[in-house]
């Protein structure tokens, strides 16, 4: 590894957010990161980043604080945590994500930075059955995916329009020590509150939060340790999810088994999409085999947790050691 790299993350102090920091920070980066105010920019500094105030739907002052920085990465959720998304938000929701991206896209460029990475998701090829997926495969994005990743070609032609090296990531439904695990499923599993969706035969892949933020670091690496070039740059895209997509059904069998709880019952989609909303109903019963051999090949990325049965454990683990 060559010296410290400057990294600048917008939304450092979400789920994966707070992942990333803490691998760059092992790798011996140093991490900065976008918050609204002071009182996020608390948390922030309690996670061992320093805080730049701003807000990427907002120009101001943090653009020229980041110029000559090495890489930024955007991992920002559109809406209000904690309130899930409903259909009627869509349009809303998919603008304020693809402004934001822009603006971080735009002071990345004016700032002279070395590249950008910006989080997607799986959910962009849409429902494919058991087809395999790699990303050659057409983007029809559903359920979350359609605020969160549908304006991805547009966000590609910004980038190399602007001649900003770039880097595009589709995580798998990640799954580890915070977020949706952590808050939702396992209390859910655990009071008997949780339920497979339909007859849970759809495929998912996962992703353990620990070798997520291992690839973000080896994709930010790759752009900021890169020399210089007058080529124009092509946009890169990655699957970011582990060696075997698995159902529904399986997921929630392996993870109530490490618990020493019973296989939920189940729930209809129509019923799951008027408790949850329709855009929960529509991901979780979403069904794609995504491949990850291109983010192999192109960073040398390994995991640590290839499958759910020994990520699983392992989260469960990292949770039990904080309480």
């Amino acid at each position: 590894m060559g010296v410290p790299l400057k990294i600048f993350i917008a939304g450092g102090s979400g789920f994966i957010g707070r992942h990333l920091i803490k691998a760059f920070k092992a790798h011996g980066h140093n991490v900065y990161g976008l918050a609204r105010d002071r009182v996020r920019g608390k948390l922030l500094e309690d996670l061992g980043c320093e805080p730049i105030i701003g807000n990427l739907l907002t120009n101001g002052p943090w653009e020229r604080k980041i110029e000559k920085f090495d890489v930024a990465v955007g991992c920002t959720m559109p809406g209000k945590r904690g309130q899930p998304p409903a259909m009627r938000q869509v349009p809303e929701l998919l603008k304020s994500h693809t402004d934001a991206c822009s603006t971080l896209i735009n002071a990345a460029m004016e700032g002279q930075l070395r590249g950008v990475i910006l989080t997607f998701g799986v959910l962009g090829y849409g429902e494919r059955g058991e087809e395999w997926v790699d990303e050659d495969t057409p983007w029809e994005p559903l359920g979350y995916g359609r605020f969160i990743s549908a304006a991805r070609d547009q966000l590609k032609h910004l980038a190399e329009y602007k001649r900003l090296p770039a880097t595009f990531l589709f995580p798998g439904w990640v799954y580890g020590n915070g977020g949706w695990f952590k808050d939702q499923l396992l209390p859910g599993l655990e009071q008997g509150q949780a339920r497979l969706v339909g007859a849970g035969e759809n495929y998912i892949s996962f992703v353990h939060a620990e070798d997520l933020a291992e690839a973000y670091v080896l994709a930010a690496e790759q752009l900021g340790y890169a020399p210089m070039s007058d080529d124009r740059p092509v946009t890169q895209m990655l699957n970011l999810v582990d060696d075997r997509p698995v159902t529904q059904k399986e997921w929630l069998s392996v993870v109530a088994q490490a618990l020493g709880k019973p296989l939920p019952g189940s729930v209809s989609k129509e019923d799951c999409a008027k408790q949850a909303g329709e855009l929960w109903a529509e991901s979780i019963t979403c069904s794609a085999r995504v491949k990850n051999d291109r983010a192999k090949a192109a960073l040398g990325w390994t995991l640590t947790h290839p499958t759910i049965k020994e990520g699983v454990p392992a989260a469960l683990d990292s949770i039990r050691k904080e309480r």
